[in-house]
């Protein structure tokens, strides 16, 4: 994203350099300590109830919403930012979305801490053990560009008071249990992005955020870097984590008995202090088409965790197969 941030030593564009809290100059290398990233402050959390009155929409900069024409993704630009290639298939058929659509902005932000450099090296690790990968895909698709882009992720905040029954084996005999408890849910995250929560596999990566490392948000760790437009809200996130919450509910309710293998659990649960925090999270990229079929790859910008999807070639498998019993014969 474009904030039109001057380099004072040479008129260069500053631009956030992952893993140093810094604005770096892409022409002379002039750096400038950005104060949100060492700070000490905590991201507030925000209450759920009155999330409408007092969610944040300053983004720092005159912001708008642009969308690609291929794949629907919707990112968030400068006003004045020309548009580019999509970040999600790399297409440069982009349009300004609806120009009076509703842009919340983040409360919090996780910085680039993972390079696109070694993002480049973590693929290369992880595509050495695809067994099932066509011998020749690096070279016949663009594996060594990717894109570096913020999506948003909420995380909820909720004490829970939990009555449960169960029952487990002991001894041959089958023993009910019946108890309550509370429980503190901290930080679960749900993904606001449709492009990439349709994809479990993805989906993996996205959540394998350290929340507590988030810092308040500011813009100029966006300089660089475009951000998706969450095109899942508020109130449906929240709605989305019943099935997520009451695992950890369950698992909690094991707890309580000597047994781990509490089963049959039903469970009725009050919710008190509902907050949430909105925040943009990194991942890096690359999109590539294969035999005319769109592959994603997703690398976590701040953990390095990698998943995506590949295409499959059997006949590469029965080779590596016949390889492995040849060596081992040879052996």
């Amino acid at each position: 994203m474009e904030l039109d941030r001057k380099c004072p030593s040479c008129g260069g564009t500053m631009i956030f350099k992952p893993g140093w809290d810094s604005l770096v100059c892409n022409l002379c290398g002039h750096k400038e300590l950005i104060q949100e990233l060492v700070s000490k402050n905590p991201v507030v959390e925000m209450d759920f109830l009155s999330a409408q009155n007092t969610a944040s929409h300053d983004w720092g900069m005159e912001t708008k919403v642009v969308q690609c024409k291929m794949c629907g993704a919707q990112t968030i630009q400068n006003k004045l930012q020309l548009s580019g290639l999509c970040p999600f298939c790399g297409s440069n058929a982009i349009d300004q979305a609806d120009p009076s659509q509703d842009i919340m902005a983040p409360n919090g932000i996780i910085p680039f801490k993972i390079t696109e450099q070694r993002a480049y090296y973590i693929f290369k690790d992880w595509l050495k053990d695809r067994f099932l990968a066509p011998e020749l895909l690096s070279e016949n698709a663009q594996l060594n560009k990717f894109y570096g882009i913020y999506i948003p992720l909420y995380t909820f905040d909720v004490l829970t008071l939990n009555r449960y029954t169960g029952h487990y084996d002991e001894n041959r005999r089958t023993l009910f249990k019946c108890g309550k408890f509370q429980y503190q849910v901290d930080d679960f995250p749900v993904v606001a992005s449709k492009q990439l929560a349709s994809d479990k596999l993805l989906l993996n990566v996205v959540r394998d955020y350290w929340t507590k490392e988030a810092k308040p948000y500011t813009p100029e760790v966006m300089a660089g870097f475009p951000c998706e437009h969450y095109s899942i809200g508020l109130h449906e996130a929240w709605n989305s984590t019943g099935p997520g919450i009451r695992m950890l509910l369950e698992e909690q309710a094991r707890s309580q008995t000597k047994s781990s293998y509490l089963m049959g659990i039903e469970m009725a649960t009050d919710y008190f202090d509902l907050k949430y925090k909105y925040l943009i999270v990194p991942i890096w990229l690359n999109s590539f088409v294969y035999d005319n079929k769109l592959y994603t790859i997703v690398i976590n910008g701040q953990t390095g965790k990698i998943d995506g999807q590949w295409p499959k070639s059997f006949g590469t498998f029965a080779k590596k197969t016949a390889l492995f019993f040849l060596g081992s014969f040879m052996g």
